[in-house]
């Protein structure tokens, strides 16, 4: 890891400063931690009962972490505005999950994303299956990333070692998670938006007053080229001659082709519509009506990514040109550490060398707000898909204290593990952490995205079509994924020795939009060959039936080891069956206290009563009182209120603006002559 750019010791404002942001989210954190001890509903579903700003808030600071910071900026320092057409993409995909893929996940009443996959298709194999894989698309592209930009952040601002960065920043994050859960983490993502915002948009102005603005940085962009570029005769270090263009050419290297925007689409619909970190917020909103306001929010607070984000990257070349701009691997090792790039210090170089003192210490909070809230959401929604979708697979009357203890020993193994992988990204990503995170998602999700597509508007599709198509698009995603990694990318001035197949060269958003059409391709031959599912079994569980009153029926599982959905059975033969034990079931106080470990005797209150009463506080499941008895409270998810027809019509038409005003950004960072638009000039 690279050293420090320059000694910065922290001034005593930046303590100040510091120390008043960790007072105030830490006292929001115990302060919902209290109001949801040993609930398990308000651990993790916050009991739909959260209003649309928190759910908007909360589904911005979910997304913006510290990988955005550094990758975004780093993107606008690499090769300009390009990186800015994901942020775009994601306002429209937000009102696709507000206005279809939510009302039906709602209707379905399920807790988790397979959960509701179960219900659609029946059977265990392919909730069991996309439930690894969100667990290590979490791993891989989300914590390490996450752990690895917070980590050069800080790094690169106070010299701290990364490993001890990591460790730190990690015991924050866990003080949100484990002591509240999803009612904690979202009251805390709401306050750090708000931080995330403030310091970040006086960032903003710093650097656009630096320049002159907005058209002095597009005038200026394009000379900003490092010595060491300007003494060679390639091109390497130069800023491509689109750089203020969202649409590139199909043979663009340095940035999204136009062509490319599809598979974008694709990425952002698995990312936003079903990933259960995005959609558990939104299904923690008390009624339909806020869960759409709350996309609205988050929509609103995306087109900021631009302005906050990507442009100060680009300010950060044209203000350090000879660190950012390095063209040389021998530069860029003295520099940063890195010989394929220096791109990623952007947004820690402009941080430290412009912020006065004080505010670089909002800053610093910025980014540590913006690590533990993307953190903190992980870790909350893999301990729930753990523990619901696999935990309770093996163990089907866990008592709830079994439960929680599960989730939160869970969180630890994925930190350990994403730790681990945090070197791997270090040598992989070549300098551009954001393509990295984009490319792995390519691989891995399109197969996702397609059966869940396929599964709200398509009822014909079965189990057997869906799951046989999850294999094939995980087997050419993996071959893509272990093929591309299996060759290390070359610095720009040794491009000659690049021995990589052209297939591997293939732009990962083209090879996404490819993966996503075979796999649509197999789920829909195998779902046509084989039997389909009993309409009575899909009453309400695809968009064009959410006016169905009728209860859908339970799909029967084979027994076996596969654990086919039976849709082979009669109508006689149909029982109504729960197909796992519900979560939100809670035990009677008197099975309750055969876990003597966290249910002290209060008649010996000796050291050991105290010790145990202190670690049943940590682990959340404190003792539940005698008058609960026998008696269990049966926690089952309320119905939505009726739509007010105002308030309806209100977020109806903030969509449409939404709409409106992303599609006037894509007309106004583009670019419109043809040549430019199937060659690279």
């Amino acid at each position: 890891m690279a050293t420090a750019i320059t000694s910065v010791a922290l001034h005593w404002a930046d303590i100040l400063v510091l120390v008043a942001y960790f007072g105030i989210v830490i006292g929001f954190g115990i302060w919902s931690s209290c109001k949801n001890r040993g609930s398990v509903g308000g651990y993790f579903l916050a009991g739909r009962s959260m209003t649309f700003l928190p759910v908007g808030a909360s589904l911005f600071a979910s997304n913006i972490g510290s990988g955005h910071f550094i990758g975004l900026a780093g993107s606008g320092a690499n090769n300009g505005i390009g990186a800015a057409s994901f942020e775009l993409n994601a306002t429209y995909v937000l009102m696709i999950l507000g206005w279809i893929f939510l009302p039906v996940y709602i209707k379905a009443d399920v807790f988790t994303m397979p959960e509701f996959l179960k219900k659609r298709f029946g059977g265990d194999r392919i909730r069991f299956y996309l439930t690894i894989l969100a667990l290590l698309l979490s791993i891989f592209t989300k914590i390490s990333v996450d752990l690895y930009s917070g980590a050069i952040f800080l790094n690169q601002a106070l010299g701290w070692n990364i490993y001890v960065s990591v460790i730190s920043l990690v015991l924050l994050a866990a003080i949100f998670t484990i002591g509240g859960g999803l009612s904690a983490v979202i009251w805390t993502d709401f306050i750090q938006t708000i931080i995330m915002i403030l310091s970040a948009f006086i960032l903003m102005i710093i650097c656009y007053t630096k320049v002159g603005g907005i058209q002095l940085i597009k005038e200026l962009y394009p000379y900003a080229v490092a010595d060491t570029a300007l003494f060679s005769n390639s091109t390497c270090g130069i800023p491509p001659a689109d750089f203020f263009s969202l649409i590139r050419p199909l043979d663009s290297v340095d940035g999204p082709p136009w062509v490319g925007i599809i598979g974008m689409t694709l990425l952002s619909v698995w990312y936003w519509c079903s990933d259960q970190v995005i959609v558990q917020r939104a299904l923690a909103a008390k009624n339909v009506t806020h869960a759409r306001a709350g996309c609205i929010v988050a929509s609103s607070l995306k087109f900021l990514s631009i302005f906050i984000m990507v442009i100060p990257g680009m300010v950060a070349r044209i203000l350090f040109q000879d660190k950012i701009g390095c063209a040389t691997p021998e530069s860029c090792k003295q520099i940063c550490d890195n010989e394929a790039s220096c791109t990623d210090i952007a947004y820690p170089i402009i941080v430290i060398e412009l912020m006065p003192n004080g505010l670089r210490g909002l800053m610093l909070a910025c980014m540590i707000a913006a690590l533990m809230s993307s953190l903190t959401s992980i870790f909350n929604s893999s301990s729930t898909i753990f523990t619901i979708d696999i935990w309770q697979r093996f163990r089907p009357k866990a008592p709830q204290w079994e439960l929680l203890i599960v989730g939160r020993i869970f969180t630890l193994v994925l930190v350990s593990i994403s730790i681990l992988w945090i070197p791997i990204i270090s040598a992989a990503q070549g300098g551009k952490l954001f393509d990295y995170i984009q490319s792995v998602t390519s691989f891995l999700a399109p197969p996702i995205c397609s059966i869940y597509v396929l599964a709200i508007f398509w009822k014909r599709i079965n189990e057997e079509g869906a799951f046989w198509g999850l294999i094939c698009g995980l087997v050419i995603g993996l071959i893509r994924f272990i093929w591309e990694y299996s060759y290390s990318v070359p610095p720009c001035l040794l491009s000659a020795t690049d021995r990589r197949p052209e297939a591997i060269k293939f732009h990962f958003l083209y090879f996404a939009l490819l993966l996503f059409t075979l796999t649509c391709l197999v789920a829909v031959i195998v779902s046509l060959l084989t039997r389909p599912i009993p309409e009575q079994c899909l009453h309400g569980l695809n968009f064009f039936d959410l006016d169905n009153p009728i209860e859908p029926t339970p799909i029967p599982t084979k027994p076996g080891l596969w654990h086919k959905a039976d849709t082979a059975f009669e109508d006689k033969h149909i029982r109504s069956q729960s197909s796992v034990h519900r979560l939100s079931r809670v035990q009677s106080a008197a099975a309750i206290r055969k876990f003597g470990l966290f249910y002290p005797d209060p008649s010996n209150k000796s050291i050991k009563y105290f010790s145990k009463i202190a670690l049943a506080w940590i682990c959340g499941v404190e003792h539940q009182g005698e008058n609960n008895g026998d008696a269990t409270v049966a926690q089952t998810m309320p119905p939505l209120a009726r739509e007010n027809l105002f308030w309806k019509r209100i977020c109806n038409i903030n969509a449409v603006l939404i709409l409106a005003f992303a599609s006037f950004l894509w007309a106004f960072f583009t670019d419109y002559r043809i040549d430019k638009m199937f060659k690279n000039t």
